[in-house]
């Protein structure tokens, strides 16, 4: 079975298996998948005004399966939401016994990512460079318009300069503004310096999830705006432990 490309929302046992969780979803995005997951504590009132709308827009959910899964009330609940709105299902085997009925799964017990035929069932019949990111507007080799970020009162400042020879790259540091903050947003725009964003030269904004929740201010997030030949931009984050972040290229 394929899927269409788009984000899929990541279901496990928020208890025993956050840190697969973790590095599944910085695997998917590595590959140009956008994947979501949630280490919030699971509540009633989280399930209702977050994580029910989260597998409502996603376009599959990949189940990781582990006992701790299998009885747990909140990974069943997704996974009857997906069902009852036909969405695709994957799943992942990362101990104990299949639990999900009717879907085939990929063994992972040795704790391994999966192999590549997964990430090929989200990108199905997506050209590799809308993967990667929207183009930038590149002329005789060199970008035609700065790469940069909207700032205060909606000032575009840039990080890759106008001009710069392709392919470029640049790497910032960002961190939180709010103790156990989750996610870092970013907003990438073409533009020139000193001007205000132009909203049809948006290349994205992008969702950089944190893989630990720490006090604001620790987190150190090496996030790399990078634009390739093609003129084709992404945009990738490490930890300052140099592991893969996940980000989600939310439009």
């Amino acid at each position: 079975m394929r899927v269409m490309s788009g984000q899929v929302f990541i279901s496990f046992s928020h208890e025993h298996d956050a840190g697969y969780a973790a590095r599944l979803a910085a695997h998917l995005a590595a590959a140009g998948v956008a994947a979501r997951y949630d280490t919030q504590p699971m509540s009633e009132n989280w399930w209702e005004t977050y994580t029910r709308a989260q597998v409502d827009s996603c376009t599959a959910v990949i189940v990781v399966m582990t006992p701790e899964a299998q009885v747990s009330g909140w990974v069943g609940r997704e996974v009857d939401r997906a069902r009852a709105q036909g969405k695709p299902i994957a799943a992942l085997l990362l101990r104990g016994e299949s639990f999900v009925p009717g879907v085939e799964f990929e063994d992972v017990r040795d704790g391994s990512m999966p192999g590549p035929q997964l990430v090929e069932r989200f990108t199905a019949g997506e050209p590799a460079a809308e993967r990667a990111g929207a183009s930038v507007l590149v002329r005789a080799g060199a970008l035609g318009l700065a790469v940069g970020l909207e700032t205060k009162g909606g000032v575009f400042t840039p990080l890759i300069y106008r001009g710069a020879p392709v392919p470029c790259q640049r790497t910032e540091v960002f961190t939180t503004a709010d103790d156990f903050q989750e996610v870092i947003q970013v907003r990438v725009f073409q533009g020139e310096d000193g001007r205000l964003v132009v909203p049809e030269q948006r290349l994205g904004n992008y969702e950089v999830r944190l893989l630990e929740r720490a006090p604001r201010g620790v987190p150190a997030i090496h996030v790399t705006f990078q634009v390739d030949t093609t003129g084709t931009f992404r945009l990738t984050a490490k930890d300052a432990a140099g592991r893969d972040v996940p980000v989600a290229k939310l439009g």
